[in-house]
């Protein structure tokens, strides 16, 4: 899952604004003051009006094509039953084979000691005195489907690269937030977002067509850079034009969007068995949004930022007729120069601000703990929806779909009852879905595995929807893109070990060696949040160190 990192709130910038007024005179408007960018939003757009919502809900669209992408290994990398294969079979044997001559059962064996065939039930990854399959592996036939595990026989000594090939795709997301982000700031978000497609095309077809595990990785790698450059970068083009009343409803759309994302892939998934097609499937899109180059603008914001007024006037102005306001001439020209003041701001600031004081120093601290736990139950279930019990395809699909009313809920309770109360609930209700499953097996109840997933995902949703309104309101404004930085970098990092627990260590030693790890650590996360972090609800955001250092 992913959301913007806007909150909604009014930072003091706009502070520097005497008092206001417009006089019209016909067709001709003057500006008797300096203005923000979001103060002419407001005045001369709309918070949220029509221009606005069609560009929003235009660049959130490919945040559908990467959310599938993101998750595709969970079907392409699916298990199979599997055996060993005999010295004299074929590729094309039967897993399961009734002839009376040769009966295999999954059960251990050693070839050695049971000659005849019919009497040596062949185990998964053993044969006879060999610790591997030294003839290959026979796949089970009857879930009608080809995955990359069965071409590569990524099984038994080499399932550790199952969850390898998975961790690459978020390694490449850390450095794909750093090259796009950066790129971002200095070409405009609109190039970033074209050339990100085109990455995204080349290793989505990549991972279709790659003829050897290592190149899938390196194309898995490849999609990772790239869908920074799309989700967060399209989101930032829509979000810089929405007034500030609306960033945070902004924010839980796209995180909509983005698990709307899954319900489709979960659909696509169990009609295209085929691991090849289905990746050709989803990267094909990317063509179709080359198209966007017509239909979205640079972001204004951006242009103004960049001294670019003409282009940045031709935006607003097709908004305002599209709207139905009135946008005054050389608007532009009023502007308070915010990027000095924010540079003006940031002088001398780095990421060991975040360690210097000690009130910043515990808030970053908890948070770069919060954020990887939250990181790796997330991104740990949704991996593997059915660790917990229940048919893959069914749990991944209703495991999108419960996200829907999390977010909803989100949106309502985080304002109401405080940013505290959401985020302990929901790492709570996440660690008993887990740990019911120590009494209720879904393994034998496959209805209670079904449910116990779907509650789980929906409470890490809602949790990691908030975190994104949260973290921001901690740190004041001169390190606050900082710690956003940090939290998201790290959290990669629970996202990469999820990878290995939820597709490599529950293969190997059951469940539990899931749920336990997984249920503690939402507890810790939930005690950390009680007792080190301060509700920030209703607050105003702080805008240097000093200021939270006296507010604490």
């Amino acid at each position: 899952m992913a959301t913007s990192e806007s909150n909604g709130k009014r930072i003091s910038l706009n502070k520097v604004q005497t008092s206001t007024s417009m006089e019209s005179n016909g067709n001709e408007s003057t500006i008797s003051d300096k203005l923000g960018f979001d103060d002419v939003i407001v005045r001369y757009l709309g918070q949220f009006g029509r221009y606005q919502r069609y560009i929003f809900f235009l660049v959130c669209i490919p945040s559908i094509i990467t959310s599938m992408d993101s998750l595709s290994w969970t079907f392409s990398g699916a298990k199979s039953n599997h055996r060993c294969k005999g010295i004299t079979e074929t590729n094309n044997a039967d897993y399961w084979n009734p002839s009376p001559i040769s009966l295999y059962r999954r059960q251990n064996c050693s070839l050695s000691k049971h000659p005849v065939l019919k009497e040596c039930p062949f185990e998964e990854c053993v044969l006879g005195e060999s610790k591997t399959c030294p003839n290959g592996h026979i796949y089970d036939a009857s879930a009608n489907s080809y995955t990359a595990i069965q071409r590569w026989d990524i099984v038994c000594d080499k399932s550790v690269l199952r969850a390898s090939i998975q961790s690459m795709y978020y390694l490449g997301q850390m450095f794909g937030s750093i090259i796009f982000g950066f790129l971002g700031d200095r070409i405009g978000r609109k190039k970033v977002f074209f050339i990100a497609l085109i990455v995204q095309f080349v290793s989505g077809m990549g991972m279709a067509l790659s003829p050897h595990w290592s190149i899938y990785a390196l194309s898995r790698f490849g999609v990772g850079i790239a869908h920074p450059g799309i989700f967060v970068i399209a989101v930032v083009i829509g979000v810089e034009l929405i007034g500030p009343k609306y960033r945070q409803l902004s924010s839980i759309l796209a995180s909509i969007f983005w698990s709307s994302g899954q319900i489709v892939l979960g659909i696509l998934a169990y009609n295209v068995r085929d691991y090849r097609f289905l990746h050709a499937c989803i990267a094909f899109p990317a063509l179709i949004f080359v198209s966007y180059w017509w239909l979205i603008p640079e972001s204004a914001r951006w242009l103004v930022a960049h001294k670019k007024y003409k282009e940045a006037d031709e935006v607003m102005r097709k908004a305002s007729k599209i709207n139905g306001t009135y946008l005054p001439d050389n608007w532009y020209e009023h502007l308070v120069n915010e990027d000095l003041l924010n540079n003006r701001k940031k002088t001398h600031h780095n990421f060991l601000d975040l360690i210097r004081t000690p009130v910043i120093r515990k808030r970053a601290f908890a948070s770069f703990f919060c954020w990887p736990v939250c990181s790796m139950l997330y991104y740990g279930i949704s991996m593997n929806t059915n660790f917990l019990g229940g048919d893959l395809y069914l749990t991944f699909i209703f495991g999108g779909l419960s996200e829907f009313p999390a977010l909803v809920l989100t949106g309502l309770l985080v304002d109401k009852v405080g940013r505290k109360p959401v985020l302990i609930g929901g790492f709570i209700t996440a660690a008993f879905a887990m740990l019911s499953s120590v009494v209720f097996d879904g393994e034998v109840y496959p209805a209670i595995g079904i449910t116990q997933s779907l509650l789980a995902k929906s409470a890490l949703a809602c949790t990691y929807s908030c975190l994104y309104i949260f973290t921001p309101e901690l740190f004041p404004t001169v390190i606050r893109n900082t710690a956003m930085g940090g939290c998201s970098t790290i959290a990669r990092i629970g996202a990469i070990t999820a990878s290995y627990v939820s597709m490599w260590l529950v293969d190997s030693f059951g469940k539990m060696i899931m749920v336990l790890p997984f249920a503690a650590l939402a507890i810790l996360a939930s005690i950390t949040i009680l007792f080190c972090l301060p509700e920030t609800t209703g607050k105003e955001l702080h805008e240097s160190i000093e200021d939270v250092e006296k507010d604490e």
